[in-house]
C-alpha cells in the first residue's frame, strides 16, 4: 500500500506480479536493462514454457497479437510506463519507484522484490532467458515468436499490413510446429499441464457466470 497523489492506493495483485515478473526478468542482465522487444518476448517465452508444464502462464494476463509477435499487453504499458485504459496515474507512479524508460529500453532502478512470483515462475523465467537471451532482439520478435499457432493464426491478418491487435486464446500455447525444439515437452506432461489449465478455465468460468 503506498501513499500517492495525497490518498491510499493499493496497487492490483495482477498489476504487482507483473511488475515483479518483468523486474525477475531484467535483474538477470547484468545492467538490469533490456530493450523493450527482447524483455516482451521473454516473458512470452516464460509464459509458453510455463503452461506447458504447470497448466498456467507466468503472468496470468491476456495476449494478443500483435505485429511483431505475441504480447502480453499489460506487460508492455508497464515496461512502457504508458498511462491508457489499462493503467491510471496511481498505477504509473507505483511502476515509476521500480522502472524506468530511455528509447526503446526499460530499466529497473529499484528491485520490486518476489514475494508474488512462485518457484516454478522464477525457473521458468530463468529458462527463457538462457534459451533465447542471445538472439538479436527483433529476430526473437520476428522469426521465432512468429512460427507459434498462437501468432501464426494471424499472419494473413498481418501480412495485409493490418496493425490492430488480436486476441489470442492461450490454449494455443500447447499447440507447436513440427521439428520446434524450445518448447518440446514431455507428452504426459503436457497433457497433465492442459488438464490443469482446462479445469482451472472451466472453475474461472463458473464464478464468472455465477457473479
Amino acid at each position: 500500500m503506498s501513499e500517492l497523489h495525497n490518498h491510499t492506493y493499493t496497487p492490483a495483485d495482477s498489476l504487482v506480479k507483473l511488475v515483479q515478473a518483468l523486474g525477475y526478468l531484467l535483474s538477470l542482465d547484468d545492467n538490469k536493462k533490456m530493450n523493450r522487444v527482447k524483455l516482451i518476448k521473454l516473458l512470452w517465452a516464460a509464459d509458453r514454457f510455463h503452461m506447458r508444464r504447470y497448466g498456467r502462464t507466468v503472468s496470468e494476463s491476456r495476449y494478443y497479437a500483435m505485429p511483431h509477435g505475441p504480447v502480453c499487453s499489460l506487460a508492455l504499458d508497464i515496461a512502457q510506463l504508458n498511462r491508457d485504459f489499462a493503467l491510471d496515474d496511481d498505477d504509473i507512479s507505483y511502476i515509476s519507484e521500480f522502472f524506468t524508460t530511455d528509447g526503446y529500453s526499460t530499466a529497473m532502478s529499484k528491485n520490486p522484490g518476489e514475494d508474488y512470483l512462485s518457484e516454478t515462475d522464477k525457473e521458468m523465467m530463468r529458462k527463457a532467458y538462457q534459451v533465447f537471451n542471445s538472439a538479436e532482439d527483433f529476430d526473437l520478435a520476428d522469426q521465432i515468436s512468429h512460427k507459434y499457432p498462437e501468432w501464426l493464426q494471424y499472419k494473413s491478418y498481418f501480412d495485409g499490413g493490418e496493425r490492430s491487435s488480436q486476441p489470442i486464446d492461450e490454449a494455443k500455447f500447447f499447440e507447436n510446429p513440427v521439428g520446434d525444439d524450445y518448447f518440446e515437452e514431455d507428452k504426459d506432461v503436457l497433457d497433465a499441464a492442459r488438464e490443469v489449465f482446462i479445469e482451472q478455465r472451466e472453475i474461472a468460468d463458473s464464478i464468472s457466470t455465477q457473479s
